[in-house]
C-alpha cells in the first residue's frame, strides 16, 4: 500500500454504525426440533433480545413467537436444549424467556443463561481519546435452579445462599461441599450439587 508505508500506526476500518461482535453465540443457521412441530427447522438463538431466528421457505429471516407450542428447542447437532420458562434473578425480577437446560433431576432442573451486552458507540470529545465503536461484549453465564415447589430462581452464589434456600437440607449440603470442593462459578460442579 503506497499511501501507507512506513507509518508504524495504522487505524483498523470502523464502519460507522455496525457494532463491533455478534449477539450470537453461534451465527450460523443450524437443524434444530421446535416443541410440537415434527420437522426440524434452522435457526439460531439471538442472546441479546433473548429470541430465536428462524428462515423460512422463501429464504425470510423471522423469530419465533415465545409460546408454549415452541417451549423446547433442542440443537441435535450440539446436544443443546432451551426451554421457554419463567424465571426470576438475583434482584427479584421476573423474567420470561429461554434458558439452557444443563441437567434434570428428582425434581430440580439446572438452567444456564448466556448473557451478551451491547455497548453504546463512545465518540471521543478530546483529541486525547479515541473513538469507541459500539460493540457486543460476551458476558459471564448466568445459572438457575428450577426447583417444583419454589419455582426458577438465580442460583446461589456461594455455601451460605444454598443453605438457605434448603434449610431443611442443611447436614447433606455441608457434608457434600465438604467432601467436594464445589465452585459456584463452574458449569460441572454445579451439576454434582443437584
Amino acid at each position: 500500500d503506497p499511501n501507507n508505508s512506513g507509518k508504524i500506526f495504522r487505524n483498523p476500518i470502523y464502519q460507522k454504525g455496525k457494532p463491533i461482535g455478534s449477539p450470537y453465540q453461534q451465527k450460523m443457521f443450524a437443524l434444530a426440533k421446535v416443541g410440537t412441530i415434527d420437522q426440524k427447522s434452522l435457526l439460531r438463538y439471538n442472546i441479546f433480545n433473548d429470541e430465536f431466528e428462524f428462515i423460512t421457505s422463501r429464504k425470510d429471516t423471522l423469530i419465533l413467537d415465545k409460546i408454549e407450542d415452541f417451549a423446547t428447542i433442542f440443537f441435535t447437532e450440539i446436544n443443546k436444549k432451551y426451554q421457554l420458562t419463567t424465571y426470576t434473578n438475583s434482584k427479584n425480577k421476573l423474567f420470561y424467556g429461554y434458558l439452557i437446560n444443563l441437567k434434570e433431576i428428582n425434581g430440580f432442573t439446572l438452567f444456564k443463561k448466556e448473557n451478551i451486552t451491547f455497548m453504546e458507540e463512545k465518540i471521543a470529545k478530546t483529541s486525547l481519546e479515541v473513538n469507541m465503536p459500539a460493540k457486543f461484549v460476551k458476558n459471564g453465564d448466568t445459572f438457575f435452579l428450577k426447583n417444583k415447589e419454589k419455582g426458577t430462581s438465580e442460583f446461589p452464589e456461594n455455601k451460605k445462599g444454598l443453605l438457605k434456600l434448603f434449610p431443611d437440607k442443611k447436614e447433606a449440603i455441608e457434608s457434600f461441599l465438604k467432601e467436594n470442593k464445589i465452585d459456584f462459578d463452574s458449569e460441572s460442579d454445579l451439576m454434582k450439587i443437584i
